[in-house]
């Protein structure tokens, strides 16, 4: 059965901001998407979408792609995450290592096991990845 949870959050703790955003937990989306990569959760801003119920760790994860999202305007972040993969895709000659490459995961990654590290980010702080190879 498909669980659509909606979410207010304060997500900075010194501004008066509310990020609002849905979790939709036992989707198909995920696994209908998976064509290079198997993804097991997503943020399609403003939505988390996951294939099973949502850890702390994956939520943590999916929030800070929110964050890099809002920082883009959502289509800015698409462009460059794809431009970032087939980049990675075509020096790496690999699909996962690609995906790994992307310096917006590796920040999540970096930081998804700190649960408060979506309050204290600093804006377009995945920069710093750019030139981290894997």
């Amino acid at each position: 059965m498909i669980n659509i949870r909606n979410f207010n959050r304060s997500l900075f703790n010194n501004r008066a901001f509310i990020m609002k955003y849905w979790i939709i937990e036992n989707s198909r989306i995920p696994q209908a998407l998976s064509l290079f990569i198997n993804i097991w959760a997503i943020t399609l801003y403003p939505f988390i979408i996951c294939q099973g119920k949502l850890e702390q760790r994956t939520r943590t994860h999916e929030i800070i792609h929110l964050h890099q999202q809002r920082e883009f305007l959502l289509i800015g972040f698409y462009l460059l995450y794809v431009a970032f993969w087939v980049w990675g895709a075509l020096r790496l000659r690999s699909f996962h290592a690609a995906y790994r490459a992307i310096p917006f995961e590796q920040e999540a990654y970096a930081n998804d096991a700190d649960p408060t590290y979506p309050l204290n980010r600093k804006s377009h702080s995945w920069i710093k990845f750019i030139r981290n190879e894997q």
